[in-house]
């Protein structure tokens, strides 16, 4: 460990304060005053065992906390970094496309499409599309600056979407394809959220350790007559992202 980062940090034994709580407080305020930038990677867990005459465990619980808490994050076979600030998307207060919402948090999108397939309606689409024997299922890795974000799986119905297939959703909104070939503008979506952990494919994909937080999104979307015209399935890191909301008092 650099010899100005090391000096930054006094453990005390005789605290009735936890070890771990003081390495972690410790952490915080060199994050705070920014001896740690975003990016920059943390001494090893080794190596701060050596120095403040700690154990591994100890270590081990406060940078758990604040990977948690969203202030570092650990890369397989990398090492622990600084996290970078999380996205704040209004993912719940409007409808705007995926690139829409990084270009207006000044950041540069990307898609890469995993899967493009027509197949028998699977059993999660059999409520949304009643009368569609088969859907167009859509798979796509998306990044922000060049790191993964999230994780979709998009199903329309593709009786109503013959063709869809062919246009290049690595460049092209979903939305506006609807719109302007298919003459079906999406008008309104509802969403639900939920937390789950990180299986082993979505964790591989997003660049984060197995079983670590994700922000599970269930959108479908409906056309003018009510109709659902996409349901998606989509797997957030929890670490990079956190969604605003803003609920209005009726009496205001």
């Amino acid at each position: 460990m650099e010899k100005q980062i090391a000096k930054h940090f006094m453990i005390n034994k005789n605290l009735p304060v936890p070890l771990y709580y003081q390495l972690k407080a410790q952490l915080l305020e060199l994050l705070k005053e920014g001896v740690f930038q975003p990016g920059d990677k943390l001494p090893t867990e080794a190596e701060f065992c050596e120095l403040l005459d700690i154990s591994r465990p100890t270590v081990r619980q406060a940078f758990l906390e604040l990977i948690n808490e969203g202030y570092i994050t650990r890369m397989k076979a990398k090492g622990t970094f600084v996290a970078k600030p999380k996205i704040e998307g209004f993912f719940f207060q409007r409808l705007s496309s995926f690139d829409e919402e990084m270009r207006s948090l000044h950041l540069t999108p990307s898609t890469s499409v995993l899967v493009s397939e027509i197949i028998a309606t699977p059993e999660i689409c059999h409520e949304a599309f009643e009368q569609s024997a088969r859907v167009f299922h859509l798979e796509r890795l998306r990044f922000a600056d060049e790191q993964p974000m999230v994780l979709v799986n998009t199903y329309v119905p593709y009786e109503r979407f013959q063709g869809i297939e062919q246009f290049d959703f690595e460049s092209v909104s979903l939305y506006d394809i609807m719109d302007q070939k298919y003459h079906t503008p999406i008008i309104y979506v509802d969403r639900s959220v939920e937390a789950r952990n990180a299986p082993q494919r979505e964790a591989k994909l997003l660049e984060i350790d197995p079983q670590q937080a994700l922000m599970h999104v269930k959108t479908c979307a409906y056309n003018e007559q009510d109709e659902v015209m996409e349901l998606s399935i989509a797997d957030y890191r929890g670490d990079r992202n956190q969604f605003k909301m803003r609920l209005m008092n009726k009496e205001s």
